[in-house]
C-alpha cells in the first residue's frame, strides 16, 4: 500500500496551517505584478501627449493641482489664523505674569554680589 500526499502544511507557534498550492501562489503573485504594471502604464499614458505640430511627445511636468488638493495642502485658512491669533492674545493678557518670568526669581535674601574678575595682564 502506498500513500499520496494531497496537501502540505506548516506549523507556526504550535498552530498547523494548510500550505497553498502552486496555482494559488502563482495567481497571487501575478495579480500583484499586474496591478503594479497597470499603475505604471496609466502613469505613462498620463504623460504622453500629441500635438499636430510636434507629433507625439512626453510631458514630464506635474499636473496642476485641483482646488481640493490646494485646500488640503494649505496649513490653515485665514479664519483659522485670525481665530488662533485672538485666542493667543486673550491668553497672553490673562496669564501675562507667568510669561514675563524668563529667569530664576531672586529675592533680596538671595541677592549675590559678584566681584569683578581681574583680567590677565598682557
Amino acid at each position: 500500500s502506498s500513500g499520496i500526499n494531497a496537501e502540505y502544511g506548516y506549523v507556526l507557534q504550535g498552530t498547523i496551517y494548510q500550505a497553498p498550492d502552486l496555482h494559488h501562489v502563482l495567481n497571487s503573485r501575478l495579480a500583484g505584478t499586474l496591478f503594479h504594471l497597470q499603475e505604471a502604464l496609466d502613469k505613462t499614458l498620463e504623460m504622453s501627449r500629441y500635438d499636430p505640430n510636434k507629433g507625439h511627445h512626453w510631458s514630464f511636468d506635474p499636473p496642476a493641482p485641483t482646488k481640493e488638493e490646494k485646500l488640503r495642502s494649505e496649513p490653515c485658512s485665514q479664519f483659522q489664523r485670525e481665530s488662533v491669533d485672538k485666542l493667543i492674545d486673550i491668553l497672553t493678557k490673562k496669564y501675562q505674569h507667568f510669561m514675563l518670568r524668563t529667569g530664576p526669581v531672586v529675592t533680596e535674601s538671595q541677592n549675590i554680589k559678584q566681584e569683578p574678575k581681574d583680567e590677565p595682564q598682557r
